[in-house]
C-alpha cells in the first residue's frame, strides 16, 4: 500500500498510539503480527501490517522511538523481542539514514547501553540482525561507530556465553557488501584481530553447539582478517574438526548451519581455500560415503563439491584429481538418483534428493571433462545395469540421459561404449521393474545427438523392441511412455527405419489396434504416431488409408478434443496421400 492510500483515520490513530505512554496497543499491534495463536487469523495479521507500515510513511520518526522505547525498558521478553523484530522489519538501511546525527547518536548510546543489561537469549539473537543491519549502514554510509566494535569485541572475549553468541551473530549477520568496511575497522587494531583470532579457534571447539555454529558464520564474514596463512590454516583446521564434531554429537541442523558457512566460504574466498581444496574434497567423500548418515546429510556435503564446480579458481583441482578420487567422486550423486519410490509416486523430499543429484552430476561432469567423464560413465554404467537391485538399475539410466545432455558426441565416437549401451537400453525396456522401463523410455524421448545417432544405426533393433513394449507392457502408464518413445523415435528415422514392408507392416499392425484401447491418451499417442508415419512414408499411406480412414471417422466423435483434432488431421493425410479413388477429395 502506498503512503498516499493510508486513509487519515489511521494516520490519527497511528499518532495516538505512538504518542501514548500506555504500550498496551503495541503490544496488542504485535500479537496480532507474531503471536503464534493469530497465525490463522490472516485478516488481523493483514491489518495490524496495514497499520505498522502507516506508522513507517506518516510516523517514522515517532515509531522508531517507541520501538527503540520498548525494547530497551519493557519488562517482558516477548515485548522487546517484538519489538526488534518490528525494528527488522522496518529495514536500517532505509530509516537510519534519514535520521538527524544528533539522533542517530541517541540511540546509538542507548542502544549500547541496553545491550550491556540484556539477559534474554532469545531477544538478543534477534536484535543481532538489527545490529548488524546498522552497522553495515552506518560504514557504508562513510560513518564510524567504534563503541559499537569495542562492545562486541569486549563480548566475544568474555566468559559468558550468551554474550560470545551474541557479538559471533552480529559478525555473521553483517551483510556482503559491509564486510570489508568493518574488517578493515577492526584491522586497525592488531591487538584486536590477534584477540578476535584466539577466541574464534576456542570457539570453533566449544562445547556449546550454539556458539560454535556462530562462531563459523563470524569467521566467515570477518576472514579478510585472517588471511595470513598460519593464521587462516590455524582457523580452517578447526573449522574441519568442527564439521565433523558437530556432524556426530549434537541434532543435525547444527551441522547443516556449519557446513552452509563452509559453502559460503568456499564460493567467497577461492584464493584463500585453493591449497586446500584437494583435501577438502576428501573431507566431503568421507561425510557423503557415510552409510550411518542420511541421504539429506550426505546432499549437502556434495553441495560443497557442485559450488567448487562453479568456480573457475578450483578447475585445476578437478583437471588434477586421481581416477580413483573421481570415480568416488561420481558415485555421490549416483546414489542420490537411487532415492525413488517403488510405486514411482515420489513425495518433496524424494524429488528435492534426486533433483539435487542431478544438478551435481552435471555439474561435476562439466568440471571434469568429456575425457575423463565418458570413460567413466561407461565403466558405472555397466555396473549400475548388471546390478539386481532395481533402484541401481533406474539410476544407471538417469545418469545415461544427464551424461547424453553434454557429451553425445563423444559418446557416439566411442565405438565400444555406443555398442555396450545399447545393448543395455534395449534390456531395460524389457526389465522385471515397470521403474526402470519407465525410465528407459523416457531416456529415450531426450533429443539429444547420442538418441537420435543410436535410432539411426539401431533403427530395426528398436522397432522390435518397442513393438514387444505395445504388445506385451502391464503398466499402463509405462505403455504410454512407450509409445511416445516409439513416436519420437519414428519422427527421427523415418522413412528409413520402416522402409522394409515387414517394418512397416509391423509398426502399423501395432498402433492400429491401440485406437480402441480404453486409454484416452493411448489413443492420442496411437493418433498421432500413425498420423506422421502416413504423411512421411506415402507407400504405407497407399496400403492403410483404407484400413485407417473408418477408424479415423469414428475418432471424430470422441470425448476428448484432443483425438478429436488428430482424427481430423489424419482424414486430411489420407485425402491428401491415400489411395487414387480418394484423390479426387483433396
Amino acid at each position: 500500500m502506498e503512503a498516499s492510500e493510508f486513509p487519515l483515520e489511521l494516520q490519527t490513530k497511528a499518532f495516538q498510539i505512538l504518542t501514548s505512554k500506555d504500550n498496551t496497543p503495541i503490544e496488542t499491534l504485535f500479537s496480532h503480527i507474531y503471536a503464534s495463536q493469530h497465525q490463522n487469523e490472516p485478516n488481523l495479521r493483514s491489518h495490524a501490517l496495514a497499520f505498522l507500515q502507516c506508522c513507517k510513511h506518516h510516523h517514522p520518526d515517532l515509531l522508531l522511538i517507541k520501538l527503540f522505547f520498548l525494547f530497551r525498558t519493557d519488562v517482558l521478553p516477548e515485548t522487546r523481542a517484538n519489538a526488534a523484530r518490528a525494528l527488522h522489519f522496518l529495514k536500517a538501511a532505509d530509516f537510519w539514514p534519514k535520521l538527524k546525527p544528533i539522533a542517530q547518536g541517541h540511540l546509538k548510546l542507548h542502544f549500547l547501553a541496553y545491550l550491556a543489561k540484556e539477559s534474554s537469549l532469545y531477544v538478543l539473537r534477534l536484535v543481532s540482525l538489527l545490529l548488524a543491519e546498522i552497522l553495515s549502514v552506518t560504514y557504508k554510509t562513510h560513518q564510524n561507530w567504534p563503541q559499537a566494535l569495542d562492545l562486541l569485541t569486549s563480548f566475544i572475549a568474555s566468559d559468558n556465553d550468551n554474550c560470545r553468541e551474541f557479538a559471533s551473530l552480529v559478525f555473521k549477520n553483517l551483510p556482503n557488501d559491509s564486510r570489508f568496511l568493518i574488517s578493515t575497522a577492526l584491522q586497525e587494531k592488531s591487538d584486536t584481530v590477534r584477540a578476535l583470532h584466539a577466541s574464534f579457534f576456542k570457539f570453533l571447539a566449544s562445547s556449546n553447539p550454539d556458539v560454535q555454529v556462530a562462531s563459523f558464520g563470524a569467521v566467515v564474514s570477518l576472514v579478510r582478517l585472517f588471511s595470513e596463512p598460519p593464521v587462516f590454516h590455524d582457523l580452517l583446521r578447526a573449522i574441519m574438526v568442527g564439521v565433523f564434531t558437530l556432524l556426530h554429537s549434537y541434532e543435525a541442523s547444527y551441522f547443516r548451519s556449519a557446513f552452509a558457512e563452509l559453502i559460503n566460504l568456499v564460493s567467497q574466498e577461492p584464493l584463500l581455500l585453493k591449497p586446500y581444496m584437494n583435501d577438502m574434497v576428501l573431507d566431503v567423500l568421507q561425510i557423503a560415503e557415510s552409510e550411518s548418515l542420511s541421504e539429506e546429510t550426505h546432499s549437502l556435503a556434495f553441495q560443497l563439491v557442485v559450488v567448487m564446480t562453479e568456480v573457475k579458481e578450483y578447475k585445476h583441482v578437478f583437471v588434477n584429481l586421481p581416477h580413483e578420487t573421481v570415480r568416488r567422486l561420481f558415485f555421490v550423486p549416483m546414489k542420490m538418483l537411487r532415492y525413488v519410490a517403488e510405486d514411482g509416486c515420489d513425495g518433496k523430499r524424494e524429488l528435492e534428493i534426486e533433483k539435487a543429484g542431478m544438478k551435481g552430476l552435471k555439474k561435476l561432469c562439466a568440471a571434469l571433462g568429456a575425457s575423463k567423464v565418458v570413460p567413466l560413465a561407461c565403466e558405472v554404467f555397466l555396473l549400475q545395469l548388471d546390478n539386481e537391485e532395481w533402484r541401481v538399475r533406474r539410476a544407471g539410466i538417469t545418469m545415461l540421459s544427464v551424461i547424453a545432455e553434454d557429451f553425445s558426441d563423444e559418446m557416439v565416437m566411442m565405438v565400444n561404449f555406443i555398442g555396450e549401451v545399447v545393448r543395455k537400453v534395449l534390456e531395460s525396456m524389457e526389465d522385471s521393474h515397470a521403474q526402470v522401463r519407465m525410465a528407459t523410455f523416457k531416456f529415450m524421448l531426450t533429443s539429444s545427438n547420442f538418441v537420435q545417432g543410436v535410432q539411426l544405426l539401431y533403427h530395426h533393433r528398436f522397432v522390435h523392441v518397442f513393438c514387444n513394449a505395445l504388445d506385451n507392457e502391464q503398466d499402463l502408464n509405462v505403455k504410454e511412455q512407450a509409445g511416445l518413445a516409439m513416436q519420437f523415435f519414428l519422427k527421427n528415422t523415418l522413412p528409413e527405419s520402416i522402409t522394409l514392408n515387414e517394418n512397416a507392416d509391423t509398426v502399423m499392425g501395432k498402433f492400429l489396434p491401440l485406437l480402441q484401447d480404453k486409454s484416452s491418451k493411448l489413443k492420442s499417442i496411437a493418433l498421432s504416431t500413425l498420423n506422421v508415419v502416413l504423411q512421411r512414408c506415402e507407400e504405407v499411406a497407399h496400403k492403410y488409408c483404407a484400413i485407417y480412414l473408418p477408424m479415423l471417422l469414428e475418432a471424430c466423435t470422441d470425448e476428448s478434443s484432443t483425438i478429436r483434432e488428430e482424427a481430423t488431421r489424419g482424414i486430411k493425410i489420407c485425402v491428401e496421400l491415400g489411395t487414387p479413388q480418394l484423390k479426387p477429395l483433396s
